[in-house]
């Protein structure tokens, strides 16, 4: 069953006549060089594991102007939380419960935990193509090259400190080196069940998305909603 869901509401709508902007020459500081459709200086390539979970991160999450957008800190705090509840899967899999029944596969790997399933599988779009090679449907290079033309133009801005935060939040997980906490984690209630803290799971946030199964979802009183997703936590078995 597919309990993590693409960011269902974002689209590439930002484009001019199909062109992305040009850069001036005042940021050719910025090396640009494109691998993947994507501008080098903000994202490492797609065939490193730290470039293809920056790319889930940013793909998961919305941009000033799109919809779910509130501010840089939520969106920088819902990066933040996909990236543990995939890491959660793996590390901190709850009494009671078998990784596989949280991730669709026995794994170390967060690369296994977001390739399970194919294309339309635990991580909408991203999977590994039949050499084993992970890759990623063509809308997400696409509108993560658009995010990069925004972010070389002007002033380095919002669209360059969040390219940057996710990147590097991928470059701390496979150094061990993530500072900021899990916010969910000392979760022990919702409403009158008890949960196992962290969470398990991340959906867009519509009433009708729900993860069904052991999943709860995290109220907006324990702010479970950040970048447009609804997070949610597991029931306590044990």
């Amino acid at each position: 069953m597919n309990y993590i869901s693409h960011h269902a509401t974002i689209s590439i709508r930002y484009l001019v006549s199909g062109k992305l902007m040009r850069a001036s020459a005042l940021f050719l500081i910025f090396a640009i060089s494109f691998n993947n459709g994507l501008a080098a200086e903000f994202i490492k390539p797609a065939n490193t594991k730290a470039g293809y979970v920056a790319r889930l991160l940013l793909n998961e999450v919305p941009f000033p102007g799109e919809s779910g957008w509130v501010s840089k800190a939520d969106t920088k705090s819902a990066m933040l939380s996909i990236l543990y509840v995939l890491d959660s899967r793996i590390n901190n899999v709850p009494d009671g419960y078998r990784q596989k029944e949280l991730a669709s596969v026995n794994t170390k790997d967060i690369i296994d935990v977001i390739t399970a399933g194919g294309v339309r599988g635990q991580c909408d779009g991203f999977y590994r193509d039949q050499k084993g090679n992970f890759t990623m449907v063509s809308r997400v290079p696409k509108r993560l090259a658009y995010l990069s033309g925004i972010a070389i133009k002007g002033k380095p801005g919002k669209f360059a400190l969040l390219l940057n935060y996710g990147q590097g939040l991928a470059d701390a997980y496979f150094k061990g080196g993530i500072k900021e906490a899990d916010k969910f984690v000392g979760l022990t209630v919702i409403g009158n069940k008890k949960v196992t803290g962290r969470a398990y799971s991340w959906m867009t946030d519509r009433d009708y998305y729900h993860p069904g199964g052991d999943y709860i979802k995290i109220p907006d009183s324990q702010k479970g909603t950040l970048g447009g997703n609804r997070f949610s936590t597991l029931r306590k078995r044990k």
